[in-house]
């Protein structure tokens, strides 16, 4: 009889930690670094496409990427090459803190990067009204 009844007891406090969740089938990947088995091999990377000056698209083959950078990066609409500096075991960039995109003369610290299938690739590309490059 005593376990019926603090089983009873539980089901209140079940119902209070259920009440306020909703479901949210699509998390916010704000902030989310990607797997390491998706982050961009420099190497790979065979275009750009420059958005605005805190946003890139890069095109690595059957990788498609979007680059968020920490701040404003004035050379990006300019320089003809892009370099970027990744971890320095593989020089892989996974959005992770020290990994940078250089332009030019300039190092813009990278703040996020998404790894994005073809129509989410497309999408931006055509939504941007930015530069194209190779590398």
């Amino acid at each position: 009889m005593r376990h019926v009844l603090s089983l009873l007891a539980l089901i209140p406090l079940a119902a209070c930690t259920t009440a306020g969740t909703t479901a949210d089938p699509a998390p916010s990947r704000a902030g989310v670094t990607v797997h390491p088995s998706e982050c961009l091999d420099p190497d790979r990377a065979r275009g750009w496409t420059h958005i605005d000056d805190t946003t890139l698209l890069v095109d690595a083959g059957n990788r498609k990427y979007r680059i968020v950078l920490a701040e404003s990066c004035f050379s990006l609409g300019t320089s003809p090459e892009l370099r970027f500096i990744g971890d320095s075991i593989s020089n892989r960039v996974c959005g992770h803190v020290g990994e940078y995109v250089v332009s030019g003369r300039q190092r813009c610290r990278i703040q996020r990067l998404e790894r994005l299938d073809d129509a989410a690739y497309l999408e931006a590309v055509e939504a941007g009204d930015g530069k194209r490059g190779e590398d």
